[in-house]
C-alpha cells in the first residue's frame, strides 16, 4: 500500500468514526429504535393506512419482543413475509408462532399453505399433517380438511382421502354450497354411495 493510499484510508476511517460519534450517539441504548417505534405508534393511532411494510414489520417484531409467549405477532410477521414472496422466512415465522402455541390454527394453516407453495402445489406429508391438525382443532376450517384429504390422495391413499372427504362433507350444513363440490369429488373417486343422506 502506498503512502497516499494509507493517508486516504486513515482519513476515511477518521471521518467514519467521527460521523458515528456525532450522529450515532454511542451509549444511548436503543434510542433511535425507541424513537422510531414511537413514530410508528403515532402513525398507527392517527393514520394506520400510511404504514409501510417495513414499519409494520418493525412494530410486529417489537410486539414479539414485548410479548414473548404470544403466537400472534409471529403469525402476522409470517403473513407479511409471505406477502413479500419470502416463503422460507414466512415458514420460520409460522414455526415461531407454533412454538409458542402448537394449537394456533391460523399458523398451522399458514405454514401448511407455504409448504404447498414451496412444493410447487404438491401437498406433502408435512403439509397434509398440518392441514389435518388444523381441521381437527377447528372443523370450520373446511379448506384445511379438503387439503388434508388431497394430501392423502397425492400420497396414494385413496381410501383415507375418501374417508377424510366424507368426514368434511358430513359436517357441512345442508345449505352449504360446498356440498355440491364435495359430492362431485366423492363421485370421481367412486365413493358417492357412502355419502350421508340429506
Amino acid at each position: 500500500m502506498t503512502r497516499i493510499q494509507m493517508i486516504i484510508v486513515a482519513v476515511c476511517l477518521a471521518l467514519g468514526v467521527g460521523g458515528y460519534l456525532v450522529i450515532g450517539r454511542p451509549g444511548m441504548a436503543d434510542s433511535p429504535m425507541a424513537e422510531r417505534q414511537h413514530e410508528i405508534m403515532e402513525k398507527i393511532r392517527n393514520a394506520p393506512e400510511t404504514l409501510t411494510a417495513a414499519e409494520t414489520l418493525a412494530r410486529l417484531e417489537r410486539t414479539a419482543v414485548d410479548k414473548p409467549d404470544a403466537p400472534e405477532p409471529h403469525y402476522f410477521i409470517a403473513e407479511l413475509l409471505r406477502g413479500q414472496n419470502r416463503p422460507d422466512d414466512a415458514a420460520r415465522a409460522y414455526q415461531s408462532a407454533l412454538r409458542r402455541d402448537a394449537t394456533y390454527v391460523p399458523a398451522l394453516v399458514g405454514l401448511a399453505q407455504v409448504l404447498v407453495e414451496m412444493g410447487d402445489g404438491a401437498v406433502g406429508p408435512d403439509a397434509a399433517r398440518l392441514f389435518a391438525r388444523a381441521y381437527e382443532l377447528d372443523d370450520t376450517q373446511v379448506q384445511a380438511g379438503m387439503w388434508a384429504a388431497m394430501g392423502a390422495a397425492q400420497a396414494g391413499d385413496q381410501d383415507r382421502a375418501a374417508q377424510m372427504m366424507r368426514a368434511v362433507f358430513a359436517k357441512l350444513p345442508p345449505d352449504d354450497p360446498r356440498r355440491d363440490r364435495f359430492g362431485a369429488m366423492l363421485d370421481v373417486i367412486g365413493e358417492s354411495e357412502a355419502l350421508p343422506a340429506e
